[in-house]
């Protein structure tokens, strides 16, 4: 079913989408960490502090009623040296609550940030809240230890690890240890989606919650502040440091993420233990305060008192106003008082960003490109798709059930396999996934990550085994049947299988597993589907992390050995999210959506359209080896509506008669992917099914299969395009030899990042270093370009550009220009090694039945339609040209064969 989308969902003035009904935002997105990437708050605060290259002896934070004062360098050898002493004494586990009691002092900020550095989440509440107010929140979030001053830890109830006394020697002790372990801190390896701190809420509307804020959350705030930072340092040779007065308590959240805000910014904070007008203003003058966050109240304050004109306060640069509205007419009077103060209105929500700014960063992002001047960075133009909070327990197969849930699937036929016309329906398979999720957590002590490697030809097996194991937390590993002994003992290395799940015919090829190997065609397994009284809370109660792996799926390793390619949860929910969401409504004259599936199950394709199909409610039909003739069989009889496409399986549909053979008039929708596809290729097709939408997207293992894609007839018509960006995705054109970012039109490699990009790759930290940097951007090596309306053009494999002397040739364009001619039937084109040129084009052809073309003819085809250095100059006839099971041509293969044999057939 083709899928429409409006090029300008998202108006660019309002953000708002009148498709989905949301306001997004209108400023540039920032960049954050990968999101599963172990990262505490506090490690992202001091890491972004140790990158400005701030002078240790800077005032990080003033006491200004005793005039107490830590250094940056003091700060963050206090923190250290708590974190240590804290693990060392007191049995603090991961995700233990620490309340914290006390009135503002310098050690609050280093008992928050040694905390959260241990993966301790911070619990700090108001001093002066009455027993029965902190007992009801010490119910709520269930505190191990409690940090307290001697004048409110008698307001604590006893804990298990008890209370630490913040005017104690004992805790001074802990600021001040020598020969610390920096192990201890290495080993803590904390997840962003865990939580980082409870606040307690006002309470308006009824009694006080307890709110989980994840180091994700706090992460992203304080990325948002150092992108503020980053961007006006632009152009400032050196900006004045800030100086911040904290009218606000380090317990209440605008405080909290606030004193977080300074480090990131290495400013400094100064604050009173108890807040009074006048020595409010005797702080500013006397520490030169810039900044200050106020509430509407103080603003008036500011306005109608003359203590302000007793003051020197001419070093105020902003205020910050939230909590609630302030009127016009006192935010003209504070003007008008002090006019060179900006006064800006904000709320626990946003960040103090000027209203003069908003439309400079607004005019940053091209609507029409998604290109983002000021980053260089690419933006999905198309409407955002929500995503399960990531903090939420959810693993694919409950997502996909999720979804289903809205369409009435029940009886509908989910899976067929056309070798045996046999088939199971919606309600079937789902009770046979849940069937088999408890036979195995019944007979095989199975836990959580584990890995499953499964080695199957296609059949219904392989779909109940995928949702079965991840449904448990298990890892599907699964493999290409067809693969040798060594190629299957290489992969075991890599993913580190506890189990197999195998057929009699491939059982053989796998070593000896913890687990054993669980045979598929046997009578034990069937029985695993059909089980009676089966526990539902087995399949339902199992808590499932989204960051956790879901999937070990091996890449086609055309640039070096197969490696094994960590997909999360998260990663292919992203990617269904996006499906779901910018899917066409259904109209009732339209067919029920049917895919053919040319594309096997262990393969990424394979693998993200499963689930695809599955969460739309649509129909999938496979053979189980695939045919050509089957393959139109299938598409007559059961209706198909769309298939997944390689670029030779499209050349095969243009010049094979045997189509016209049989009844293809369901087919709607052909998607491309694998391999650039040719416009003349593209437009040959549309000639012979002219009601057939030939559509081509991108994507890679490595981001769970998706990246771009093309959207509805409209786009359809642009031949060449993978497509525009897919939804919450991110990517950038970068030159190979200078590494500078591109704007549309310029060629470079593609970088891409986004929530479908992979975690890495398993047991090669050295791969995964080289392809993914430490901001997240997934370098794909393939050349590409951006038009000016935002379509993404693939030129070629950067490491498979032929060097012909100064010149750079793509192999995919030469390759497209052959496929034209009638009598070549297939095409690849390599580089050759030339003493002169340093490497020549060379192309390994497979002729047409009855095709006559000889090497000159091919050369002289070409010539005539490229520039002299791209032209041919060396041409060897085979019989097939050697593909990946995607339809990628093994380049290195050819190469080898050409150094090897000359001209010798394959």
């Amino acid at each position: 079913m083709a899928e429409t989308v409006s090029n300008r969902s998202v108006d660019p003035e309002t953000g708002f989408s009148r498709q989905s009904g949301t306001y997004s935002c209108l400023r540039p997105p920032i960049p954050l960490p990968p999101i599963n990437q172990p990262l505490s708050v506090a490690e992202f605060c001091l890491s972004v502090f140790h990158s400005t290259s701030t002078d240790g002896a800077t005032t990080f934070i003033v006491n200004a009623t005793t005039g107490e004062t830590l250094s940056y360098s003091e700060f963050v050898s206090q923190v250290r040296f708590l974190a240590y002493s804290l693990q060392q004494r007191y049995s603090l586990c991961q995700n233990d609550v620490a309340f914290v009691l006390s009135p503002p002092s310098v050690h609050i900020p280093v008992v928050y940030l040694a905390l959260l550095s241990l993966g301790i989440v911070v619990s700090p509440a108001n001093p002066l809240s009455s027993n029965s107010e902190l007992a009801h929140q010490i119910q709520l979030s269930k505190p191990v230890v409690a940090f307290a001053t001697s004048q409110t830890s008698h307001k604590i109830p006893s804990l298990k690890h008890g209370t630490i006394i913040l005017d104690s020697p004992e805790f001074l002790s802990l600021l001040t240890q020598s020969n610390i372990n920096d192990d201890v801190f290495k080993r803590v390896k904390v997840n962003q989606s865990d939580t980082a701190a409870i606040l307690y809420s006002s309470g308006t509307t009824g009694r006080v919650k307890g709110v989980m804020v994840t180091h994700r959350n706090l992460i992203a705030m304080m990325a948002m502040i150092h992108n503020i930072n980053t961007n006006e340092a632009e152009g400032n040779e050196k900006p004045p440091r800030s100086v911040t007065f904290f009218t606000v308590p380090l317990f209440h959240v605008f405080g909290f993420f606030m004193l977080l805000g300074a480090v990131v910014s290495a400013n400094t904070v100064v604050f009173l233990e108890r807040f009074d007008f006048k020595e409010m203003l005797r702080a500013v003058e006397k520490y030169k305060v810039t900044g200050m966050p106020v509430s509407p109240p103080l603003v008036v304050a500011f306005v109608k008192s003359d203590l302000t004109k007793k003051y020197d306060l001419r070093s105020l640069q902003g205020l910050g106003c939230g909590g609630a509205p302030l009127g016009k007419d006192i935010s003209q009077r504070f003007k008008e008082k002090f006019p060179n103060v900006l006064l800006i209105q904000q709320t626990e929500n946003s960040l103090p960003i000027a209203e003069t700014d908003t439309k400079q960063r607004r005019a940053v992002v091209d609507p029409n490109t998604g290109f983002c001047s000021q980053t260089k960075t690419f933006h999905s133009i198309r409407p955002s798709v929500p995503l399960p909070p990531p903090s939420q327990p959810l693993s694919l197969p409950h997502y996909a059930l999720s979804l289903l849930r809205t369409s009435p699937a029940g009886d509908t036929t989910f899976i067929v396999d056309a070798t045996n016309d046999q088939s199971l329906s919606y309600s079937q398979f789902i009770a046979q996934v849940r069937s088999l999720a408890y036979s195995l957590k019944k007979n095989y002590s199975l836990s959580q990550n584990d890995v499953a490697f499964i080695l199957s030809p296609p059949s219904f097996h392989v779909p109940l085994l995928y949702f079965a194991l991840m449904a448990l937390g298990i890892v599907v590993s699964p493999s290409n049947p067809l693969s040798s002994e060594s190629e299957i003992a290489h992969q075991v290395r890599l993913s580190k299988p506890v189990i197999a799940f195998a057929t009699s015919k491939t059982s053989s090829k796998l070593p000896s597993l913890k687990l054993g190997t669980v045979i598929l065609d046997s009578p034990k397994f069937q029985s695993f589907l059909t089980q009676p009284n089966v526990d539902a809370a087995v399949f339902d109660s199992v808590k499932v992390s989204q960051h956790d792996t879901a999937a070990i799926l091996y890449s086609s390793g055309t640039t070096g050995r197969v490696k094994g390619v960590k997909l999360s949860h998260r990663n292919i929910i992203a990617l269904i999210a996006g499906y779901y969401h910018i899917r066409a409504p259904e109209q009732a004259d339209e067919p029920h959506p049917v895919s053919f599936f040319t594309v096997p199950f262990f393969h990424v394709f394979g693998f993200f359209m499963l689930a695809r199909v599955f969460s739309l409610g649509e129909t999938m039909v496979f053979t189980d080896r695939f045919e050509f003739v089957a393959m139109l069989r299938a598409i007559e009889k059961y209706k198909v509506t769309f298939m997944p496409v390689s670029p030779p399986l499209v050349v095969a549909f243009i010049k094979l008669d045997l189509t016209k053979k049989y009844d293809l008039s369901s087919l709607l929708l052909l998607g491309s992917g694998g391999a650039p596809l040719g416009k003349e290729v593209a437009e040959r097709f549309k000639e012979k099914f002219p009601t057939v939408e030939l559509v081509q997207g991108y994507g890679l293992t490595e981001t769970a299969g998706g990246a771009t894609r093309v959207v509805g007839p409209e786009e359809a018509a642009r031949y060449g395009t993978v497509g525009r960006l897919g939804e919450n995705m991110e990517a950038k054109i970068v030159d190979p030899e200078t590494g500078e970012a591109q704007p549309p039109g310029q060629r470079g490699e593609l970088w891409l990042r986004g929530p479908t990009v992979m975690k890495g790759y398993v047991g090669d930290e050295k791969a995964t270093a080289e392809t993914l940097d430490s901001e997240g951007w997934l370098k794909t090596g393939d050349i590409c370009y951006f038009d000016s309306q935002g379509f993404i053009y693939i030129v070629d494999r950067l490491k498979e550009l032929i060097k012909y002397k100064a010149y750079q040739v793509p192999p995919a364009e030469l390759e497209h220009l052959l496929l034209s001619h009638p009598e070549i039937a297939d095409a690849a084109v390599i580089p050759y090694p030339d003493e002169e040129a340093g490497q020549i084009p060379m192309a390994y052809v497979v002729r047409n039945p009855g095709s006559s073309i000889t090497e000159a003819g091919v050369m002289e085809f070409i010539a005539k339609q490229v520039a002299p250095y791209k032209k041919i100059r060396r041409v060897a006839f085979i019989n097939s040209i050697p593909k990946s099971p995607a339809g990628k041509i093994l380049r290195r293969e050819l190469v080898t064969h050409s150094l090897s044999a000359g001209k010798s057939k394959l």
